[in-house]
C-alpha cells in the first residue's frame, strides 16, 4: 500500500517565466541594488537577480511536459526584440523599479503566454513589465530614496532573444533554470486555445 501511495504522488512545483538581462546589464543593475540597500535598507537582495518577470505559476510534475510544449510554441512564434531600460519609476510609494521601454511588445508576449493558462495552476501575469530595484518600502525609506531616484538617470539596451523558465521543486527553496526558450519568429500552425495550445504566427515588431 505504501509503495502504491508513493508512486501515485504527483508533486506540485513552482515556475517563473522571465526575460533575463545580459551580463553587462545584470552587473549594472546589481550594483544599483547593492547601493540602494546600503543607502536606504529596502527589501533588496544585494547584487540579486535583475530580470523582467513575465509570469509565475504552479503545475504538477505529470503535466510539466505539456506545459513546456505550450510555452515553447509561444517562444518559437515570437521574434527577438530590443529592450531599452531608461531611468526609474515607482508603484504606490512602496516600490522603485527600472523602467522598460518596450511595454507593448512585452505585454503582447504576456498575452501569448496567457493563452497557455489552461496548463498552469494559480497563474499570475505581470501587468507592468519592469525590473524591481527595491520593494515593500517603509514610508520613510520611500520619502528618503525617491527624490534621488526620480532624477537619477539610467540607460541600457539589449536584445531579448529568449525567455527562461525557472523551476522550484516542491519542498525545495532554490530555483533552477529548467528551460531556455529561444524566440525564433517561426510560424506555428493554428491550434486550439484554452488547453495550452494557441495559434501563433511570426510576430512583426
Amino acid at each position: 500500500m505504501q509503495t502504491s501511495i508513493l508512486h501515485s504522488r504527483d508533486p506540485l512545483n513552482d515556475y517563473r517565466l522571465i526575460i533575463d538581462t545580459p551580463p553587462a546589464v545584470h552587473k549594472k543593475i546589481a550594483l544599483l541594488k547593492t547601493a540602494f540597500d546600503l543607502g536606504f535598507k529596502g527589501l533588496v537582495i544585494a547584487g540579486g537577480n535583475p530580470f523582467i518577470y513575465l509570469a509565475t505559476f504552479s503545475q504538477h510534475e505529470s503535466k510539466e511536459l505539456l506545459m513546456l510544449d505550450a510555452l515553447h510554441r509561444v517562444a518559437m512564434g515570437f521574434m527577438p526584440f530590443k529592450i531599452h531600460l531608461k531611468n526609474f519609476g515607482r508603484i504606490d510609494n512602496q516600490e522603485i523599479f527600472v523602467k522598460v521601454g518596450e511595454q507593448e511588445t512585452i505585454e503582447y508576449l504576456v498575452s501569448q503566454i496567457k493563452a497557455a493558462e489552461g496548463l498552469m495552476v494559480d497563474a499570475r501575469f505581470n501587468d507592468l513589465p519592469r525590473i524591481t530595484l527595491a520593494q515593500r518600502l517603509q514610508p520613510w525609506q520611500f520619502d528618503k530614496s525617491w527624490p534621488e531616484y526620480s532624477h537619477k538617470q539610467l540607460a541600457a539596451t539589449f536584445l531579448a532573444g529568449q525567455m527562461l523558465l525557472l523551476k522550484r521543486m516542491e519542498g525545495f527553496r532554490s530555483w533552477q533554470v529548467l528551460k531556455h526558450m529561444a524566440f525564433q519568429n517561426q510560424y506555428i500552425g493554428p491550434l486550439q486555445p484554452g488547453n495550452g495550445s494557441v495559434a501563433f504566427g511570426g510576430v512583426r515588431l
